[in-house]
C-alpha cells in the first residue's frame, strides 16, 4: 500500500515537473520570439533611421552645391559687368575728350548741324547755339558759314559758363534742345561700345 502511494505521489510529481518543463519551454520560445521580433523592428527602424540622415545629408550637400554655384555665376558676372564698365567708361571718357578737344572736328560738328537743320526740321534763325565763350574763340572762321552768320546776326549765339564742354542747339519755336556735351558724347559712346567689349573680353572662341 505504502509502495503505491509513493509510486502515485512521484507519477505526480513527475506529471507537474513535465508540465512546468513544458511551459517552461513555451515560455522560453515565446520570449525568444518577441526578442527576435523587438530586435527585427529594432534593427529596421535603425536602417530606416539611417537611410533618412542620408538623405537628409544628400540633399543638404545637393543645396550648399546649388548654392555656392549660384552665389559663383552671379559673382562672376558682377566681376565681369565691373570690368566691362570700367573699360567702357575709361575709353569713353577718353574719346570724347579728343573729339572735343579737336578744334577741327568740333567746328564741323557744328556747321554741318546748322548747316543742315532746315532739311525737315525748320529754318536757321529758328535756332540759338549755346556753349562757352572760351570754345567759342577756338573755333577760328567758323563765321564763314552763312548759317552761322545769320544766327551771329539775330544774336542767337549765346554763351553759358556752366558748358564747360561741347555745345547744345535749342529750336525757340519748338522749345526743345540737342546737346552734344562731353557727358553726351560719353553716354553715346558706351551705349554703343559696352554689348561689343563684353562680347569681345567674355565669349570664347569655341562658342562663335
Amino acid at each position: 500500500m505504502t509502495s503505491k502511494i509513493q509510486e502515485l505521489t512521484e507519477k505526480i510529481y513527475q506529471e507537474g515537473v513535465d508540465k512546468a518543463q513544458n511551459q517552461a519551454n513555451t515560455l522560453l520560445k515565446e520570449a525568444e520570439e518577441k526578442a527576435a521580433g523587438l530586435i527585427n523592428d529594432a534593427q529596421q527602424k535603425a536602417d530606416n533611421i539611417i537611410l533618412e540622415a542620408e538623405k537628409k545629408s544628400q540633399e543638404i550637400d545637393q543645396g550648399l552645391k546649388e548654392e555656392l554655384q549660384s552665389i559663383s555665376k552671379q559673382v562672376i558676372a558682377i566681376t565681369k559687368q565691373k570690368i566691362t564698365d570700367s573699360i567702357v567708361i575709361d575709353a569713353s571718357q577718353t574719346i570724347s575728350k579728343k573729339l572735343l578737344d579737336d578744334k577741327h572736328f568740333f567746328k564741323a560738328l557744328i556747321l554741318e548741324l546748322v548747316n543742315k537743320w532746315d532739311m525737315g526740321n525748320g529754318p536757321v534763325n529758328d535756332l540759338s547755339l549755346i556753349l562757352s565763350e572760351e570754345q567759342l574763340g577756338k573755333l577760328d572762321g567758323i563765321f564763314e558759314s552763312e548759317a552761322l552768320k545769320i544766327l551771329q546776326s539775330k544774336k542767337q549765339i549765346l554763351f553759358d559758363p556752366s558748358i564747360k564742354n561741347g555745345f547744345q542747339i535749342i529750336s525757340n519755336s519748338e522749345g526743345f534742345k540737342v546737346s552734344f556735351s562731353g557727358e553726351d558724347l560719353e553716354n553715346f559712346f558706351r551705349k554703343f561700345m559696352k554689348p561689343r567689349i563684353q562680347e569681345y573680353l567674355f565669349t570664347s572662341p569655341e562658342n562663335e
